[in-house]
């Protein structure tokens, strides 16, 4: 074995051309300084805030504490922005509602009326008409047999609505043939 080699677990001493991990800042100060530094608290950190990393990172630190400023008030701006389109945006949705209940009714009243409206059912209010002035051409009838009404009085009112009667069946009928035709042309 040679005995200039060594055990392997023998330490032999490495020189170095450049230590690494150590600041330029702290490898140019002399074995007094560093001794200054540890003894006084005050001069070690004063050192070490001055360091390039540390001067670095505090700058960093303080562009970061701009920056956060400068969004939290674009965002308290924007809050108030974002509370008035809300508050817009609600309107808007109550203004909506009441629209779409009156748009509802209105739907509502126009199917009512449509329906009521419909050829079909004016024929069928013409004959409900019809039979109701025949009822009251023969309560007309009976007042004038019972002697509650004189003869002009009776042919008067009784011819009246005798006219009404066949003029609600006519227009009844006439409806409802041109109604049955309409269907047959596919109307």
């Amino acid at each position: 074995m040679d005995p200039t080699a060594g055990s392997p677990h023998s330490y032999i001493p490495v020189a170095h051309t450049s230590q690494v991990g150590v600041l330029p800042e702290v490898a140019s100060l002399s074995r007094e300084d560093l001794e200054d530094l540890l003894a006084c608290e005050d001069k070690l950190t004063e050192f070490v805030s001055g360091l390039p990393p540390l001067t670095a990172i505090k700058n960093q630190c303080d562009q970061l504490v701009v920056q956060n400023e400068a969004l939290a008030k674009a965002t308290l701006e924007r809050s108030v922005d974002y509370e008035l389109a809300r508050d817009a945006t609600i309107q808007k949705v109550e203004e909506l509602t009441a629209l779409r209940a009156s748009f509802d009714d209105l739907t509502l009243r126009q199917q009512q009326t449509s329906e009521k409206l419909a050829p079909s059912s004016i024929q069928e209010s013409l004959l409900i008409f019809a039979v109701q002035s025949e009822e009251e051409s023969e309560e007309i009838a009976d007042d004038f047999l019972q002697k509650q009404i004189d003869v002009d009085s009776f042919l008067g009112k009784y011819m009246e609505k005798r006219i009404e009667t066949h003029l609600r069946k006519f227009k009844g009928e006439k409806l409802g043939s041109q109604l049955r035709e309409l269907q047959k042309a596919g109307f």
